[in-house]
């Protein structure tokens, strides 16, 4: 019998697009106070002094769907979803070298 296939996932970005908050929250589901909430907490970057002039990286897109999930699944909180979200980040870059 063939051994199975590895199955491999993963996400196009534009690095080129980037969103309002508006956008944001109308991509992720989510009100603004959460998102500023993450920005605040250091789990998303934006460009930008204030909210109302924030733009967020498409990046960020596939950062902040991964850490409502992540809070959604396992109920952390905002300082525990950051370190979680950049351990994550230190695993895939060491699994891509």
């Amino acid at each position: 019998m063939p051994e199975p296939r590895p199955t491999v996932a993963g996400e196009i970005v534009d690095e080129s697009a980037h969103y309002s908050l508006k956008e944001m929250c109308q991509v992720c589901g989510v009100h603004a106070e959460k998102l500023v909430e993450m920005v605040e907490a250091g789990i998303l970057d934006v460009q930008g002094e204030r909210p109302t002039v924030w733009r967020f990286s498409a990046r960020s897109i596939v950062r902040s769907r991964k850490a409502l999930r992540l809070q959604r699944d396992l109920d952390l909180n905002l300082p525990g979803l950051a370190v979680t979200l950049d351990l994550l980040d230190q695993v895939g870059h060491s699994a891509g070298r």
